[in-house]
């Protein structure tokens, strides 16, 4: 059993706490801009297939809005998972050929986890049919109960709090379908606690980010709609252009019996209130957005390193050990016999390991000849060994007695 390394919970909390760079992230917020947008207008077009009555047209502006909503969002999410990562940020166009070339893995992976919830659901049926029978049904469901809420319960947990949020992150991550699936299940598995508080941290931010956004637009519109109403009089009613300001479009004004169009004042001041409220809407959006990332990655990252064994957190770990070995592999480049080498490794231990693997590698080390030619050898197959051992450690034979002292290599 793969053991889970110690983790600092500061480290994840401030990377969390970093989703709020979000915000300044200008092109995923134009690619969200564009998406809401258009995604905005093909609803209003469906909106009015519906009143209609016009069946296909409805079908066909609802596929739209949701393959502009899906594929735009996610071309947004991959931009800040570079942000995320610490990489180079993509270009716009890149992010969306991207988008569309991999975001279906989403869908599946959803799919998926849609099926194994599904089929826990039937299980959990069959499991209290049976618990109908006379005379063990009783005494099972004694036992069938406790068990039954437990796991439903975390299962319904793991889904707003691990699925939902994590699944797309892992997909822009780079993770396949299955990969996808895998992750998540292996991170609501060992991790479950600590991913519900970060996702509770990452949405508590967003919520306050909201709030400041909320607190900046009805302010700023009190200033801007009383000055505008007094110097534009009558022309720019202050109510209007507040209710521009908080998402009411011509279509609300309009149907709640207001004379929009009476005023081209009145009209220009719902539009770009309109234009404020979806950017007020998509800063707590790109927060979230870059939150998830950062808590799939610290996650993932964790599971990486629970694989491997190695904690990059630790001092020496396994970042300060890479680094290490580039530097001792680029340093013995140059040098005249192919070993296998560890950071600051003995010249003997040197030897020992070129010996047991002579294939395994191609790094360039400098050996003294005298400690090549003095290598002690198992008589059975010619392996070296090292002083003191007393059985082979590649082939187990015993060297007590006859093991020659040292062999030519």
């Amino acid at each position: 059993m793969t053991s889970i390394p110690p983790r600092d919970p500061l480290r994840s909390l401030r990377a969390v706490l970093a989703c709020v760079d979000g915000v300044r992230h200008l092109p995923a917020l134009a690619v969200l801009l564009g998406t809401f947008a258009a995604a905005g207008l093909l609803l209003a077009m469906l909106a009015q297939a519906v009143a209609r009555g016009q069946g296909a047209t409805m079908v066909l502006y609802g596929v739209l809005a949701f393959l502009v909503a899906f594929y735009g969002g996610n071309a947004a999410g991959l931009m800040v998972m570079d942000d995320a990562r610490g990489q180079p940020r993509r270009g716009i166009v890149d992010a969306l050929a991207t988008a569309l070339r991999t975001a279906h893995r989403l869908l599946g992976a959803l799919l998926l986890i849609a099926i194994a919830y599904a089929a826990g659901a039937l299980l959990l049926a069959l499991v209290l049919v049976v618990c109908k029978a006379p005379v063990l049904g009783p005494a099972a469901y004694t036992v069938v109960l406790p068990v039954a809420v437990v796991i439903a319960g975390l299962a319904l947990l793991i889904l707003p709090t691990v699925v939902v949020p994590l699944a797309a992150p892992a997909v822009w991550e780079g993770a396949d379908t299955l990969q996808c699936v895998s992750r998540l299940f292996a991170i609501a598995r060992r991790r479950l606690l600590e991913v519900v508080l970060l996702m509770l941290v990452v949405g508590l931010l967003a919520s306050v980010v909201g709030a400041l956004v909320m607190f900046v637009v009805a302010v700023g519109g009190q200033v801007v709609a009383r000055l505008s109403a007094w110097i534009l009089g009558p022309q720019a009613p202050a109510q209007q252009l507040m209710a521009g300001l908080f998402g009411f479009g011509l279509r609300s004004l309009t149907g709640a019996g207001v004379n929009v169009g009476a005023s081209a004042y009145a009209a220009a001041g719902v539009i770009g209130g309109g234009v404020v409220a979806v950017v007020g809407s998509v800063l707590p959006g790109l927060v979230y957005l870059r939150g998830a990332c950062e808590v799939y990655l610290a996650h993932a990252d964790a599971e990486d390193e629970a694989a491997s064994g190695h904690d990059p957190a630790r001092p020496g770990g396994a970042a300060a050990g890479t680094k290490a070995a580039g530097a001792a592999a680029g340093a013995a480049r140059s040098r005249g016999i192919l070993a296998t080498v560890a950071p600051e490794a003995s010249a003997l231990e040197t030897t020992i390991t070129m010996a047991r693997s002579p294939l395994a590698s191609t790094t360039e080390v400098d050996v003294p000849l005298d400690l090549v030619a003095t290598v002690a050898c198992c008589p059975a197959c010619q392996h070296a060994v090292q002083p003191g051992d007393h059985y082979c450690g590649t082939c187990g034979a015993p060297l007590d007695g006859d093991r020659p002292e040292a062999a030519p290599r």
